[in-house]
């Protein structure tokens, strides 16, 4: 008898998740990628070229994080836990969720609207409830 294997996002579709995390008041869409860029899912409503594009940006966001994190007394390749783009009337939100995942949260009001509280703390309970399904197996590098 072989041992059942964890679900992750990258076996199972999390798109759920995202269609749940999009009906908070004020999202308007959600993405989970890999940490290098590679979209698992996005919620309803959100064409996959934007999706691709966002998750191309925002996991490079997490890569200057990374590098940044020296200038801030943490450990060593400390990773972002969130980083904010605070826009005019709009944020995104990308948060690191499960291993070598990320998901961004778009939210149609200004930073310090409560509709983004709501959000972000909607987003940080279900990536503690969802961390290990949220994650993401190591891709295979090629040469």
């Amino acid at each position: 008898m072989t041992e059942q294997q964890q679900p992750t996002a990258d076996t199972h579709d999390m798109t759920w998740v995202l269609n749940r995390l999009a009906e908070s008041k004020g999202v308007e869409h959600v993405a989970l990628f890999t940490s290098d860029g590679l979209v698992l899912a996005h919620s309803e409503g959100l064409h996959r070229d934007v999706a691709d594009r966002t998750a191309a940006s925002s996991s490079s966001l997490f890569s200057l994080g990374r590098g940044v994190g020296e200038f801030a007394p943490t450990a060593d390749d400390t990773t972002p836990r969130k980083i904010i783009i605070d826009l005019p009337g709009a944020c995104v939100l990308v948060f690191a969720a499960g291993h070598n995942t990320v998901i961004a949260v778009s939210i149609g009001a200004e930073m310090t609207d409560a509709k983004v509280a709501v959000a972000s703390a909607e987003t940080i309970k279900a990536i503690k409830g969802l961390a290990p399904a949220l994650s993401a197996r190591a891709r295979a590098r090629t040469s």
